[in-house]
C-alpha cells in the first residue's frame, strides 16, 4: 500500500511561498504511530554531511538539543520538534521557522512500541529558508529500518500528539 502525505512548513519571516513537502510512506504504515519533524541548525555538519548516515540512528543521539530550531507547534507551543499521530497527519503545519541557512530537515517515523523505536527516517538539507527562497516541493521518502532501531527518537521538549 502506498500513501503520500502532504505537509506545509510556514516560515515566520513574512510573506513568501511556504515550504511544501510530501512524505512517502510505503511498508512502514503498519509499524508507525507518529511522525516527528525536526529542523536542525548547521545541517551540513549533521552526519558528517551525509544524510544517509543521519537516517540510520535517532537524531537525538546525533546532535545536542541546542541545535534544534525551535518552531511553533499547531497548539501554539514553541518546541524543538513537532510530533503528530499518523492518523491525523493531514495538512499539518509548523509555524515560526526563522529565516536561516544550512538547516537539515529530519522526519522520523516512531513505532507503536512503548517507548517508541525508530521505524524509519528521512533527511534533507535546506540551504536557506526565507521568503521566496524555498523550493517548490521536496519529495521526501522515509527510509525503513529493518529491524527497528532500538532507541527512543522523541526529542526532549516535544509535545506528545493528541487525538
Amino acid at each position: 500500500m502506498r500513501r503520500a502525505l502532504l505537509f506545509f512548513l510556514l516560515c515566520s519571516c513574512g510573506p513568501g511561498e511556504p515550504l511544501t513537502f510530501e512524505i512517502k510512506l510505503d511498508a512502514l504504515l503498519k509499524d508507525i504511530k507518529e511522525l516527528q519533524i525536526s529542523i536542525v541548525k548547521n545541517g551540513r555538519s549533521l552526519g558528517g554531511g551525509d544524510c544517509v548516515k543521519v537516517q540510520t540512528d535517532c537524531l537525538v543521539k546525533q546532535t545536542t538539543i541546542d541545535q534544534f530550531v525551535r518552531v511553533q507547534a499547531p497548539n501554539g507551543a514553541e518546541v524543538p520538534a513537532v510530533r503528530f499521530l499518523l492518523a491525523n497527519a493531514k495538512d499539518v503545519s509548523i509555524n515560526g521557522i526563522p529565516v536561516g541557512k544550512d538547516y537539515a530537515l529530519v522526519i522520523e517515523a516512531l513505532s507503536k512500541d512503548d517507548p517508541p523505536k525508530l521505524a524509519g527516517s528521512s533527511c534533507d538539507y535546506l540551504a536557506e529558508i526565507g521568503p521566496g527562497l524555498n523550493p517548490r516541493k521536496l519529495a521526501i521518502p522515509i527510509t525503513q529500518l529493518t529491524p527497528l532501531k532500538d532507541c527512543d527518537p522523541r526529542v526532549p521538549g516535544s509535545i506528545a500528539p493528541t487525538n
